[in-house]
This record gives structure tokens, sequence and C-alpha cells, in this order.
């Protein structure tokens, strides 16, 4: 089994076209929506995640731990709950990002090395949850 880890900054589209952060709540949904669809096609995936507060006032992200088989899926599943089509890679540091930018937000994956010192940077400020 392969594991990813991912960044993910949401935005909601109202009816008159402006852009809004998603609230706390609604990310759990969705997030969970997210890893519905990805089990449809994957059965063995886990994805353990945490809602963190951005610098700016009112606004979240989300850091995801995704244990996976099928690479295909998870990127087909990632690029459209962003609305985007294609994948662009760009070094920070030593680490190679993976990055898909759309209409709903902006999705970035880098490979992990150690899952435990990963899961214990996400639970910095909020404990995480886990999907199976």
């Amino acid at each position: 089994m392969n594991s990813i880890g991912i960044m993910i900054r949401k935005m909601d589209i109202q009816e008159n076209g402006k852009k809004l952060n998603p609230s706390c709540k609604n990310l759990h949904k969705q997030i969970k929506t997210l890893h519905s669809k990805l089990k449809k096609n994957d059965k063995d995936i886990t994805t353990t995640y945490v809602i963190e507060k951005d610098n700016n006032k009112g606004k979240f992200h989300t850091h995801l731990l995704i244990n996976y088989n099928d690479k295909q899926n998870l990127k087909t599943q990632l690029s459209r709950f962003v609305g985007g089509n294609s994948w662009k890679k760009r070094n920070e540091g030593l680490d190679t990002i993976n990055g898909c930018n759309g209409k709903y937000g902006e999705v970035d994956t880098h490979l992990i090395y150690d899952e435990v010192e990963f899961i214990n940077y996400m639970n910095k400020h909020e404990q995480t949850e886990t999907l199976v």
C-alpha cells in the first residue's frame, strides 16, 4: 500500500460568482464525500485528515494522509474535487510537490517518508480523524 501527503485549499462558489472559503463543518462533509468516492474504486483506502485554520481570519485548509493502491483513481478524484485537470510538478526545498489548481481550489501532493512524523505534524493544532 502506498502513502501520500495532501494539502487542499477548497473554495465554494456562490450563485453570484463570489468565492468563499467553506466552513470547518462543511469541509468535514466534503472530505468524507471525497473518501467515499475514492473507496468506490480502491476498497482498501484509508484517509487520515485534519482541518487547520489559515493565518487569514476565518479560512481553513485540510491536510490528509491517504494510504491507497490505485494511483490513477486518486489523481482523478482529487482533480475532480477541485475542478482542475492538469497537474504540475514544482520543487520546494528538497521536496517535489505535485499540484493541481482548479475552479474550486488547489491540491498539493507530496511523498511521505515517515508516516508517524507526518501524523505528528498534522496533530499540532487539532486531533486527526481517520476514515476507513
